[in-house]
């Protein structure tokens, strides 16, 4: 019997991505897909035999049933509905951890993390995955915490203003040579559907992490480089100072949400918490798309308006 899988939320980026890897398997697993609105599931998915969408919401446990999964991957929503991001977080997270502990058949949670994730403070909106990965760090034998850097997918919105009269992006990486970790969602998605599929063979330990960054760490500098080939144009960098953060993130959000951004983008500046942690290699997992090709395929399949959320 061939595994199955339940990934949840279906509707993440992260998500998509994995179930996307997933259905591309040669024989690919059974997928049950959790949405708050089916109806959301695309097409690409409902079409596939191996794929199942059903409905369910992590903020309310309803509908969250894995008595038939072998695995489960989790990736924690982020709320923008003024709840406390931790409160959300880790009541989000007690829901899946009760729908696990009346499902006797999963083996394996994978979980969504991000770098800094392990710190209990001083990494703003991160504080979801941490109290995510605290609650559900033993709540099946085998348990795996991707931890990713950025997602390159941030800067599709940047082409807008790249290919603007005068071009330009907003840079929240200061100084313009300060490099961070960045990965793209096509690596995310490879990396979370192999450890899915790896379901039952043993880990080194459990909780198990896998620290996972694109090929190379990018700066503001290289992130200019890959707009101006991909536009053809001379794309000029508007540095966000650190002082500046807040109000640059509370033209998206609220403001308390725009105060955890702004705390978890400094956390990534030189001295900060996660900065610390990029400098390291040891453990860390490398994908293989550059920024460049990320940009490049949005801008051909006229992606570069979709604002892609990924904070």
């Amino acid at each position: 019997m061939p595994l199955q899988i339940t990934v949840l939320p279906a509707s993440t980026q992260a998500g998509r991505e994995t179930i996307r890897s997933l259905l591309a398997e040669g024989e690919p697993p059974l997928i049950q897909a959790v949405y708050r609105d089916v109806s959301k599931a695309p097409s690409e998915f409902t079409s596939h035999a191996d794929f199942k969408a059903v409905k369910g919401d992590v903020s309310s446990g309803t509908g969250l049933d894995f008595s038939t999964s072998d695995a489960v991957f989790y990736i924690p929503p982020p709320t923008y509905d003024g709840t406390d991001s931790s409160e959300f977080g880790r009541n989000a997270a007690n829901n899946v951890k009760a729908a696990l502990e009346t499902a006797s058949g999963v083996k394996r949670i994978v979980l969504l993390s991000a770098m800094g994730a392990q710190n209990d403070k001083g990494v703003g909106i991160l504080s979801i995955n941490h109290v995510t990965d605290e609650t559900l760090k033993t709540s099946a034998a085998e348990v795996v915490v991707v931890k990713p850097g950025f997602f390159m997918e941030t800067w599709v919105s940047a082409l807008d203003t790249a290919k603007a009269d005068t071009p330009y992006f907003d840079s929240y990486i200061t100084p313009d040579d300060h490099e961070i970790a960045v990965v793209s969602l096509d690596d995310i998605g490879k990396v979370c559907a192999q450890q899915l599929l790896d379901t039952g063979n043993s880990l080194p330990s459990s909780p198990y992490s896998v620290n996972l960054r694109g090929p190379r760490d990018y700066s503001a500098l290289d992130v200019q480089s890959a707009l101006q080939e991909v536009t053809g144009k001379k794309v000029k960098i508007n540095a966000i100072k650190p002082d500046q953060l807040p109000a640059f993130f509370g033209q998206h959000v609220p403001a308390q949400y725009a105060d955890e951004l702004a705390e978890m983008t400094a956390a990534c500046l030189p001295g900060g918490l996660i900065a610390k942690e990029m400098v390291q290699e040891e453990g860390v997992a490398r994908g293989q798309i550059e920024l460049v090709e990320v940009l490049r395929k949005a801008a051909e399949s006229d992606l570069g308006r979709e604002r892609s959320g990924a904070f």
